[in-house]
């Protein structure tokens, strides 16, 4: 296999690979919501899941700065350390697929539970538990989704990073601005946003 195509793969199957990832992502969205539709009682009522007084609580306990950084540094390495791995030994692509469905059903359940709890006031609050980091996450997954199409051997993967740096770079820069936002800039408007809420 090429260089060439073993980390570009062409604009027309870059295009490809993200509508995939897409669709992926919109089928988790939709088991997310059918998922809190299906268990209501037992995440609504048993769990209080997004009950007002479970808000308080989060709004009482954020914290922001530094330590909140260090904190979810190894969280997230982690998760983003199993996808380089999968890719590594050749399955990167299914595993960023499996990771796509389960931010997708993430944000699923967590949309069904604002707006079961909260109505059309409910999406509001959705949109600000995820905004502004989870925009840099899903660029460093797409920038991987470069490098996921090459299955060769070590030395090429090798070869394809040395020749097509730029993929790498960014998503590591994207993952780390994700970070950065949401320790330090999604903390603080969440508190705000959740006072007057």
């Amino acid at each position: 296999m090429k260089v060439s195509e073993c980390a570009g793969g062409g604009q027309s199957g870059g295009r490809a690979e993200r509508k995939r990832f897409s669709a992926i992502m919109g089928m988790g969205f939709a088991a997310g919501c059918v998922l809190v539709l299906l268990c209501r009682g037992k995440l609504l009522q048993d769990l209080s899941l997004l009950d007002v007084d479970s808000l308080y609580l989060v709004r009482d306990s954020l914290i922001s700065g530094k330590a909140y950084f260090f904190y979810l540094l190894p969280r997230r390495a982690f998760v983003f350390g199993v996808f380089a791995l999968l890719w590594w030994y050749g399955v990167g692509s299914l595993g960023l697929r499996l990771g796509g469905f389960l931010m997708g059903m993430e944000a699923g359940i967590w949309l069904q539970a604002c707006v079961e709890q909260y109505h059309l006031k409910g999406v509001l609050l959705w949109v600000f538990l995820y905004i502004p980091y989870i925009f840099f996450y899903l660029g460093a997954i797409l920038c991987g989704l470069a490098f996921c199409r090459t299955t060769g051997d070590i030395y090429e993967k090798r070869r394809a990073i040395r020749e097509r740096p730029g993929f790498a770079l960014a998503a590591a820069v994207l993952f780390l601005l994700g970070l950065y936002l949401e320790s330090t800039v999604h903390p603080v408007w969440l508190k705000h946003f959740l006072q007057v809420f």
